[in-house]
């Protein structure tokens, strides 16, 4: 059995698996810019919802293009298809807007499809919500970026990220207690959980915004990257 082991991490296979796929079926992630798009052409609010959501919509679009010191108030406007005058009904500032936009992209993270996480065992429920992830990252690079270029600036995006680590890992942790035989002290398992929340968005930041040469074929096979940080994240959160 050893053997059988240490042969498919050399061919990338594990357990009949070819090397690179995923046990099951990932579910694709959606891009926050074709959410937001999508909530404008749903209709339903009164127009000055509808408007106000067309704004913010329109400065995720700038914010993607254009760095946060080239964004003004002329283009967000022009992009949302409002006067300057009728944006500012809406927000006071290209920070007031930048703010509303990062803090309601970091939330969405939250917002995983329970269908996107099920799996037959708890390593195939790993992966497929980490593959749903990194495509979440891979399709936002641009968003997670720009929350890391702006926490300085805008505090309460670092405050907005602690709380989704946190719920994150208040989930995690109530999955690995109700699964785990041998049970982990509290502090010890919130401290793994946040570690390994910290390693996953550094290691896709160096894939997808750095463009590590040292990651290049993890850009290239992300079913495999999914498999093998989720091995990482079962290994320390559920084995003995």
């Amino acid at each position: 059995m050893a053997a059988r082991s240490m042969e498919a991490r050399k061919t990338g296979q594990q357990d009949g698996v070819p090397g690179g796929v995923l046990r099951v079926e990932p579910y694709s992630a959606p891009a926050f810019v074709e959410l937001m798009a999508q909530a404008i052409e749903a209709g339903g609010p009164r127009k000055g919802e509808r408007t106000r959501r067309r704004v913010l919509w329109a400065t995720a679009v700038e914010l993607a293009e254009a760095s946060f010191a080239d964004l003004n108030m002329d283009r967000i406007a022009r992009r949302a298809d409002v006067s300057r005058a009728a944006l500012y009904q809406y927000v006071g500032s290209k920070e007031e807007a930048v703010r509303l936009v990062l803090t309601d992209f970091q939330s969405r993270t939250l917002d995983i499809p329970a269908r996107a996480m099920r799996g037959g065992t708890i390593l195939e429920t790993i992966e497929r919500t980490n593959r749903y992830y990194i495509d979440y990252f891979a399709r936002n690079a641009v968003f997670m970026e720009r929350v890391r270029e702006l926490r300085s600036v805008m505090p309460e995006l670092i405050a907005e990220k602690q709380r989704v680590n946190r719920r994150w890992a208040e989930r995690v942790i109530a999955h690995v207690e109700a699964h785990r035989t041998e049970a982990m002290p509290e502090a010890r398992l919130r401290l793994r959980v946040l570690a390994l929340e910290c390693m996953i968005d550094d290691v896709l930041r160096e894939i997808f915004v750095i463009n590590n040469p040292d990651f290049l074929g993890c850009r290239e096979n992300l079913d495999l990257l999914a498999r093998e940080l989720s091995e990482i994240w079962h290994g320390a959160l559920y084995r003995e």
